[in-house]
């Protein structure tokens, strides 16, 4: 009999073994970390700090001279912030790496992640991750909601606490912690997993469960508003209408302003297509009674009407919605998105003297944003699930996007010694490799230091491989100026890019490497099925993608170049693996975005997300080069520039190509 022919009560017998199986071995990766993760006290209590102590000498960390680390530290918070991630400062004590940790009150369980990386692989105790349960005040029981949230890291936030994902094992722990701890039957979190998990999953157990525990908040004669929304919520996720109907009518009888109203109302404000009804749907919210939690939906919310306005050009209503955004990160986003709509997303198209200046007005409002966040001290500034540290570094990144953006705005008003300050500063972040980022920063310099220094760094950049079409062509016209005619200039150019070639498929030899390539199969939108064990003999490009997901979209015409460049050659295969799709039909949003853009890619549908799942995508465009030993040669993750790359996958093809059967 299959896991899905069994019914949920001859499953639930069956997992009582593997639940206790399952909780032992977890119990062991929380808080038993003898032979190489320490915690002192051994059985520590929440409000105390703690004492790490970590032994490399097992590990792939082995020669590590120094550590980085963050704690995952988790709670029973049920409509709030569920974790936070702080910093963890380890020091070499005496061949030992130790570090103190300080536990605040309300934590009932903590990971420690190791960031560091050797050969691509991280410490994370075989999978398990380094974790500890935090106890009661006598330190002989381990606190309420412990198991729940370690199922939750197992199947949820398992990311954030370097832990391979674990769904079965992550549902054994949650149904064990709702048998232990009654209240976590109302947990909205918990049921959320479960309900979201076993649907997508179609895992009948999960959806037994999730239905089962929201029944009995319904029945509940003493059920609080949020136990009933949590089963709404519940029912609307297992798409169980004959349930759903009674239960909305009965909350919002009861409830005429609560949560549901509420949620219904947010809902319909983001799906609304026209943008004065949204503004007039906005207004009605003012009305209402949102809880603190409710803010960070709120915030979604008002950014739609900004965003509509942004579309729209109407710039004092766009300042006009802006304005309530608190969140940091989302309005300088916003701004930058603005800004860059009106310095002409680049430096080619023709814009007036206004929308300059206004652009460079937007810009810098971004990056101060950004800056107020590199500052921040408090911690209540930072986002929950980023580390003070970690904060630092995306804001970095932030910093260095809007800075290209502010850049341009600065050249559009003439301010051109200012142009390249800004440019540098984000082509710095990218080590100058985004040939596009390049291009403009080379207009700049010649504009404000001259021909010569723009040549010299033309040069410097062609053979480096990052440069466009348009750069080579400024080199050519610079090189002549200063130096020779045409014929010669153009032969100079031919051997930089020869040279650039080399040194790029060199930089891509050191990036190779050797592993298992999980085999599949799956159709493709002609029906036809797809195994990669039969493509053994070849290079196959796996490149994982949605219609939904711009980065994947932008990258296409490259993919599609890219394409028609080894078109000739019988010993490598594109495929384009459409996962984590939205819609109740996934082929025919796919063949449509396909049919539209003219792309000959053969696709292949991978509607239960299994085969990105055993690839361990954390996010996409991400591509596989498969060498012709049937192992993954190459992985990137991202989109770089059209330009880039076209010239790095014909690079990764020919490397795998030299691989053996």
């Amino acid at each position: 009999m299959t896991f899905l022919q069994t019914d949920y009560l001859t499953y639930f017998q069956n997992m009582k073994s593997r639940i206790l199986f399952f909780v032992a071995t977890l119990m062991a990766a929380v808080g038993l970390q003898a032979q190489t993760l320490q915690c002192s006290p051994e059985k520590p209590v929440a409000g105390e700090t703690v004492t790490l102590s970590y032994d490399q000498s097992k590990t792939i960390l082995v020669n590590e001279k120094e550590l980085k680390a963050t704690a995952l530290l988790l709670n029973n918070n049920p409509t709030g912030d569920r974790f936070q991630i702080e910093d963890v400062e380890f020091t070499a004590e005496k061949g030992v790496f130790k570090a103190k940790l300080s536990i605040p009150a309300h934590v009932n369980v903590f990971y420690i992640a190791f960031a560091n990386e050797v050969d691509g692989a991280k410490d994370n105790n075989k999978g398990q991750g380094y974790g500890f349960a935090l106890y009661q005040a006598d330190r002989k029981k381990i606190l309420p909601g412990t198991k729940g949230n370690i199922g939750l890291v197992k199947g949820r936030y398992a990311s954030f606490a370097n832990v391979e994902r674990n769904p079965a094992e992550a549902f054994a722990l949650i149904v064990e912690e709702f048998e232990a701890t009654p209240s976590s039957r109302k947990d909205p979190v918990l049921l959320s997993f479960c309900a979201v998990e076993g649907k997508r999953n179609k895992n009948e157990a999960m959806v037994a469960e999730a239905k089962k525990m929201a029944e009995a908040l319904v029945m509940d004669n003493k059920a609080s508003e949020q136990d009933l929304f949590t089963a709404y919520q519940t029912y609307r996720v297992l798409d169980e209408k004959a349930a759903l109907a009674p239960l909305t009518e009965k909350i919002k009888k009861k409830y005429p302003k609560g949560l549901l109203v509420r949620s219904e109302k947010m809902e319909a404000l983001s799906m609304e297509k026209d943008l004065s009804k949204k503004v007039a749907l906005y207004e009605s919210l003012s009305a209402l009674p949102f809880t603190a939690a409710e803010k960070p939906a709120l915030q979604g919310v008002v950014s739609s009407l900004a965003s509509g306005f942004l579309m729209k050009k109407d710039w004092p209503n766009f300042e006009k919605y802006l304005s309530p955004i608190t969140d940091k990160i989302r309005k300088a986003s916003m701004l930058n998105s603005a800004a860059w709509s009106l310095c002409g997303e680049g430096i080619v198209k023709e814009v007036s003297t206004a929308d300059a200046v206004l652009s460079a007005k937007y810009s810098k409002q971004s990056i101060d944003l950004i800056k107020s966040l590199q500052a921040a001290k408090n911690r209540a500034d930072i986002p929950f699930n980023k580390s003070p540290k970690q904060m630092k570094e995306d804001s970095k990144a932030y910093l260095g996007m809007f800075s290209d953006t502010y850049a341009v705005s600065l050249y559009r008003t003439g301010k051109y010694t200012e142009a390249l300050e800004y440019q540098q500063a984000y082509n710095e972040t990218q080590k100058f490799s985004d040939p596009e980022t390049n291009e403009r920063y080379c207009i700049y310099l010649e504009k404000a230091k001259g021909g010569k220094e723009a040549e010299a760094m033309l040069e410097k950049l062609i053979t480096k491989g990052a440069a466009s079409e348009a750069m080579k062509t400024q080199f050519v016209r610079l090189f002549q100026a200063n130096n020779s005619p045409e014929a010669a200039a153009q032969r100079y150019l031919n051997n930089l890019e020869l040279e650039a070639k080399a040194n790029k498929k060199e930089e891509l030899r050191k990036k190779m490497i050797d592993r298992e390539a999980p085999d599949f199969k799956l159709r493709n939108l002609k029906g036809e099925e797809v195994a990669l064990s039969s493509l053994k003999g070849k290079v196959v490009i796996l490149d994982f993608w949605a219609t939904w997901c711009g980065p994947c979209k932008a990258s296409f015409p490259g993919m599609q170049k890219s394409l028609e460049a080894s078109k000739d050659r019988s010993d490598v295969v594109f495929l384009f693996i459409d996962t984590w799709e939205k819609g109740d039909n996934k082929e025919k949003a796919a063949a449509e975005f396909i049919e539209k853009n003219q792309y000959n890619f053969n696709v292949l549908m991978d509607n239960d997300d299994k085969v990105v799942g055993s690839y361990k995508v954390e996010g996409i465009p991400t591509k596989f080069i498969v060498g012709k030993d049937g192992r993954i040669k190459f992985m990137s993750v991202g989109f770089n520039g059209t330009e880039t790359l076209i010239e790095e996958v014909a690079a990764m093809i020919d490397l795998a190509s030299e691989v053996k059967p």
